[in-house]
């Protein structure tokens, strides 16, 4: 016979142990969360991270040398430049090698790739070289009547700027070089300011060009002539940006400056709180500015009669420069506290943001829903797609 305290002891016994259903249940639940969690170590930004920034990961690269100089996106190739001057030339839908070429010596720097698909052309511009490659193999291919390998008047100190039959360059003396690509020479040089090195922008058949004594100069990409120049208060760190009707510079002067690209008639300006360091990047009708001290700023690229500028919004909270847009959603990059934030593109407002202390940069294929590439400190190229 059972006694009381054998019946209680069955009670409870048979109230605390799971069935074992449930137990496979919880089992299964387990093996699933860790495979989560192994996926999200395994891949730069996880699956659960990337579909909390509006992104799924497409595919990911490990560069065998472990050391990424510089990513270029074009089309359907992405190219990867290594520490030691190694070209990876990858698949851009799926992440898969073509073919790996060693470009240049140690010493050298590789400033730009351009892939020119319609004559299966790769152009490496180095400090002292125009190399072009063919884009199938990688092998080095002789321009139309040029050289594979084209010793440059001038040391090249920008990334390239492709127009037509040249490769426009700003060199280490002030000069914008157009290279003409298909012979291998220098056709003309312009002396655009003491020194030149940030990228040239090219809108249409227009070249602009900024340097770092604060000279804005905009040239005839087919003639090569100058047609007008400014000089700012102070000089210029940060890349601008163009569109069919205004250049953008931000300047160490603390202003923040549309130019008519034609004419150099400046359409509006802004006086903000700190030197601007950052880049602007124009989306469409916005432009957006990292303002140090103050956060995010949104302007109207192209606001009717106010010279002053139309600013839309500021968000305080975020400190990164504009990469993308994704629908409503901006994404940014902290590149200095490595924090990846998403942000409403109409209020301004903060969605969503992580740090990520082993990316060393990220970068869109297209800044309006193009894919995000992100570079690990360790090598790992990841590409994520934005979710429709």
């Amino acid at each position: 016979m059972l006694t009381g305290c054998c019946l209680l002891g069955m009670i409870i016994a048979s109230a605390t142990t799971a069935t074992p259903s449930e137990q496979e249940a919880e089992e299964r639940l387990a093996r699933q969360q860790a495979v989560r969690d192994h996926l999200e170590q395994s891949y730069l930004v996880g699956p659960a991270a990337a579909e909390s920034f509006g992104y799924t990961v497409d595919w990911q690269f490990p560069v065998p040398s472990g050391d990424v100089d510089s990513v270029t996106s074009h089309g359907d190739r992405i190219f990867v430049v290594t520490g030691n001057n190694d070209l990876i030339c990858l698949q851009a839908d799926n992440g898969r090698r073509i073919w790996t070429v060693s470009v240049a010596d140690d010493l050298e720097i590789v400033h730009s790739i351009t892939y020119m698909p319609e004559q299966e052309l790769v152009l490496v511009l180095t400090n002292s070289k125009l190399v072009t490659l063919d884009s199938n193999t990688g092998m080095t291919k002789a321009a139309v009547l040029g050289k594979a390998h084209q010793e440059l008047q001038w040391i090249a100190n920008t990334p390239g700027v492709l127009s037509g039959d040249h490769l426009i360059y700003g060199a280490r003396n002030g000069q914008l070089v157009w290279q003409t690509w298909k012979i291998g020479f220098a056709w003309k040089a312009y002396q655009a300011a003491g020194s030149l090195r940030l990228p040239p922008v090219r809108s249409n058949n227009i070249i602009c060009t900024t340097s770092s004594d604060g000279v804005v100069s905009a040239f005839n990409a087919d003639t090569a002539g100058q047609m007008w120049n400014a000089r700012l208060l102070d000089g210029i760190v940060a890349e601008a940006a163009a569109s069919d009707h205004a250049i953008y510079v931000a300047g160490i002067d603390q202003h923040l400056r549309a130019f008519d690209i034609r004419s150099g008639r400046t359409l509006w300006r802004v006086l903000t709180e700190s030197a601007l360091v950052d880049p602007p990047t124009l989306i469409g009708d916005r432009l957006y500015q990292q303002i140090p001290g103050l956060g995010l700023a949104c302007f109207d690229a192209l606001p009717v009669n106010k010279l002053d500028g139309d600013r839309k919004w500021l968000c305080p909270d975020n400190n990164g420069t504009v990469v993308a847009r994704h629908g409503d959603t901006l994404v940014t990059w902290d590149a200095t506290n490595k924090v990846l934030s998403t942000v409403s593109a109409t209020q301004g407002t903060p969605i969503h943001s992580r740090q990520y202390a082993n990316i060393d940069e990220i970068l869109t294929t297209r800044l309006q829903d193009g894919k995000l590439l992100a570079v690990g400190d360790d090598g790992r190229l990841i590409c994520l797609d934005p979710m429709r």
